[in-house]
């Protein structure tokens, strides 16, 4: 199912309105990560630079067909190997992750969704204990370039009351701020007791 109101530009448009660098900069997105889910690759902006971030390995989910086609191209003509494609509605179906296999869930402007908890749901599932699940989304403003309408797009505070709420421990009170566009929510899956 795709996700409502999310339409893709054409990818060197889309592109220019990210600091890819600095979001997984501020998202935690690095060396210590050994594996990682994203929901949503779209043409693979954030897929590839991630892949070449982290130890292990990038499992990435999408129903656009055509969007994915080009992500995978892009890996393999940058030589990626740690990337697994799935095209699979992880919405309707899951990902087909097994429990805990991850360590962290990119969840990058999806969580405008009509349901997001379940995709919150299904990336709770999927994370080792201690793990962390990234939140990004434009902020809420009519000036941005993109984005879901005003009316459906979450704001910082609704997002960190998702994630609370579904269990996860916020890693910082206040959005992270991701300029020019975006706002950032980071939190962890809590260790058990």
């Amino acid at each position: 199912m795709k996700v409502r109101d999310s339409g893709m530009p054409d990818a060197a448009f889309w592109e220019s309105l990210f600091n890819v660098d600095l979001v997984l900069d501020r998202m935690a997105i690095n060396g210590s990560v050994r594996d990682l889910a994203e929901f949503g690759c779209g043409y693979g902006t954030f897929t590839l630079p991630a892949a070449q971030r982290i130890s292990g390995t990038l499992h990435t989910f999408d129903v656009d067909n055509e969007a994915m086609a080009l992500a995978r191209a892009r890996a393999a003509a940058s030589g990626l190997a740690n990337i697994v494609f799935l095209h699979r509605d992880f919405i309707d179906a899951g990902t087909g992750l097994p429990d805990a296999c991850v360590d962290y869930v990119m969840l990058f402007n999806i969580l405008h969704h009509e349901s997001p908890v379940e995709i919150i749901r299904e990336a709770w599932r999927i994370l080792r204990p201690g793990g962390l699940v990234g939140a990004i989304h434009w902020i809420h403003s009519a000036a941005t370039p993109r984005g879901p309408a005003l009316e459906i797009r979450p704001k910082p505070e609704a997002l960190l009351e998702l994630l609370r709420e579904s269990g996860f421990q916020p890693v910082q009170a206040a959005p992270i701020e991701l300029p020019p566009w975006h706002f950032g929510v980071l939190a962890s899956k809590s260790l058990p007791e």
